[in-house]
């Protein structure tokens, strides 16, 4: 993982899911950031810990996490973007 990596953890046809990251992606032209979308079903462990919460999206370097919803203004300031 890089040091500007996000984690948006998310389930496949779940449609907030896809409103977050049509939302993180437009915040994250041309910043250092990167978005990998994780679909918890693949994990036991990540869909025990978040099946009723996503999508959720995840600080990597600080260990940070935003639930939905989450509006522009929040993610700015969990990126420093500000």
């Amino acid at each position: 993982m890089s040091q500007a990596e996000l984690l948006l953890f998310s389930r496949a046809d779940c449609h907030l899911c896809d409103q977050a990251e049509v939302l993180v992606n437009a915040l994250l032209i041309g910043s250092p950031w990167q978005l990998t979308k994780v679909d918890i079903d693949n994990d036991p462990a990540l869909k025990q810990r978040y099946q009723t919460s996503i999508p959720v999206l995840f600080r990597c370097d600080n260990q940070q996490a935003l639930n939905w919803p989450f509006p522009q203004s929040r993610v700015r300031s969990l990126l420093d973007l500000d």
